[in-house]
C-alpha cells in the first residue's frame, strides 16, 4: 500500500528509501531541497514534520507525517494525559493543538518510562519537554516508514531520539548540522553518534574531528536552506540609491531568568530608533512569538508579511541575542551585531567566530552597530555553493555503502 505521507507515492522494491524527522522551520527548509533532490533521483521519501515543520511542509507541496498520525489502539490514556499538559501552554495558531498534545503524550510516556510516576513528574516540572527523549515516537515512525537511510538536523529531542533508534537497529543515519556544533550542542561531539555528519564548512569540520569523531565521517556540504544567501550577498552588491540605513533585530524567547535582558534589549531599540532618525529599526519577531508584538510601537517597525531573504535584502546591519539568522546575514555580506548576556549568546558566541561584533550590555548596541556597519563584511562564515547536490550525493554514497 502506498503512503499518502511521502513524496511520490509508490514502493517499487528496489527504490532507495529515506526517513526524514525535522522539528520545526528552520530545520525543514535545510531539508526540504534535498527531499526533493532525492525524489528526483527515484529515491521514496517519507518526512515526519513537527511543529512549525508541518505548516512549512504542506505549503510546500510535501505530505509528511504528523506525531498524531502515528498513535494507536491502547494510546487513548496517554493522550489523554498529553492533552492536559498541552493546556498549560499558550496557544500558537501555527501549530494544531491535537498535535501538541500527541507530540506531549509521547515524551511524557517515555519519561514515566524511564524515571517513574513521580520522578518524571518533578523532572518535567522542571524541565518541561527539554526533558523529553521520544523513543517510542522515534521507533513508531521508523517502523511505519521502513527506510533504507535516516536523515535528521541537530535537534535535541525527537531528532536525536531518532538518530539513536537508528544506531540501535542497525540502519544508517545522517545528521544535516545546520549550525556551528557549538559547545552546547554536546550530543554532535559524542565520537558514537550517527554514522555520518553534514556540516556547514571547514571550521565546523575542524571542532567535531577535535571531538574525536572520524576525519571521514564529517563531511563539508553547507546547509541548503543557506543557498540563496549566496544570491543575495551578489545582488545587495547591486543595489544602489539612498535611504535610511535599515537595522534589523531578529528576536528569539529567552529563557527563564533573562525577561531582564529582553526588555532592556527592547527599551534599547526604543531609544536607538527615537535618536537616530537616519536608522530605521525593524524588528523580526520568532515564529514562536507571534503573540507577542505589545513592545513594538513607532517609532520601530514590526516586519510582517516579508519572507527572509526579503528582509535580508533590505538590511544594512543585523541584531541578535543568538539567532540562526545571523549566519545566513554573514553569507549575505551583511554586518552582524551580537548582543551578549543571554544563554543562547553564550552558545553561539558569533562574535569569537568572526561573524559578528559583540554588545556587552544593551546600552552598547549603538556603539556596536556604529562599528558593524563601518567594517567590509566579516569572513568568519562560509560554505559551499552546491549544498544541495552535495547533502543529495552524501545520502546516497550511505545507501550505497550499505
Amino acid at each position: 500500500m502506498e503512503s499518502e505521507n511521502s513524496i511520490g507515492g509508490g514502493r517499487p522494491p528496489m527504490k532507495p528509501r529515506l526517513l526524514c524527522v525535522v522539528y520545526g522551520g528552520g530545520h525543514f527548509r535545510a531539508c526540504a531541497p534535498v527531499l526533493a533532490e532525492l525524489h528526483d533521483r527515484g529515491w521514496h521519501v517519507d518526512l515526519l514534520a513537527l511543529t512549525t515543520a508541518y505548516r512549512d511542509a504542506v505549503a510546500a507541496d510535501f505530505e509528511p507525517w504528523r506525531v498524531r498520525d502515528l498513535l494507536a489502539a491502547g494510546d487513548e490514556e496517554m493522550l489523554a494525559l498529553g492533552r492536559r499538559l498541552a493546556s498549560a501552554y499558550p496557544s500558537n495558531p501555527q501549530i494544531d493543538v491535537e498535535e501538541t498534545a500527541a507530540y506531549l503524550a509521547f515524551g511524557y510516556a517515555d519519561l514515566v518510562a524511564a524515571h517513574g510516576e513521580a520522578s518524571a513528574a518533578a523532572i518535567y516540572a522542571e524541565r518541561g519537554r527539554q526533558a523529553f527523549a521520544p523513543r517510542t515516537l522515534a521507533a513508531r515512525i521508523i517502523t511505519r516508514a521502513s527506510p533504507d537511510v535516516i536523515l535528521t538536523t541537530n535537534a535535541p529531542r525527537a531528532e536525536k531520539a531518532t538518530i539513536d533508534e537508528a544506531q540501535a537497529r542497525g540502519i544508517p543515519a545522517i545528521v544535516l548540522n545546520d549550525l556551528i556544533a557549538s559547545p552546547s550542542n554536546f550530543w554532535l561531539h559524542n565520537p558514537d553518534y550517527a554514522d555520518r555528519i553534514l556540516v556547514l564548512n571547514d571550521a565546523v569540520r575542524d571542532r567535531l574531528i577535535a571531538s574525536g569523531h572520524s576525519p571521514a565521517k564529517v563531511v563539508v556540504t553547507g546547509n541548503p536552506a543557506f543557498a540563496s544567501m549566496i544570491a543575495l550577498r551578489a545582488k545587495r552588491g547591486l543595489n544602489s540609491g539612498t535611504r535610511p540605513t535599515a537595522v534589523l533585530f531578529a528576536s528569539q524567547v529567552l529563557v527563564k531568568g533573562e525577561l531582564r535582558l529582553a526588555q532592556d534589549t527592547q527599551n534599547a531599540l526604543h531609544a536607538l530608533a527615537r535618536r537616530r532618525p537616519e536608522w530605521r529599526v525593524h524588528v523580526r519577531l520568532h515564529p514562536s512569538e507571534s503573540n507577542q508584538t505589545d513592545w513594538i510601537a513607532a517609532p520601530l517597525v514590526h516586519l510582517t508579511g516579508l519572507g527572509l531573504e526579503q528582509e535580508l535584502e533590505l538590511c544594512d546591519v543585523l541584531v541578535t541575542h543568538g539567532s540562526t539568522v545571523a549566519i545566513e546575514a554573514a553569507l549575505a555580506g551583511i554586518p552582524v551585531v551580537q548582543q551578549l548576556g543571554s544563554q543562547l549568546a553564550a552558545e553561539t558566541r558569533f562574535d569569537l567566530l568572526g561573524i559578528a561584533v559583540a554588545s556587552t550590555t544593551p546600552d552598547d548596541l549603538e556603539r556596536a552597530i556604529q562599528i558593524a556597519l563601518g567594517k567590509p563584511p566579516l569572513g568568519g562564515v562560509a560554505m559551499p555553493h552546491d549544498p544541495t547536490t552535495r547533502v543529495a550525493d552524501e545520502i546516497s554514497r550511505v545507501f550505497d555503502a550499505v
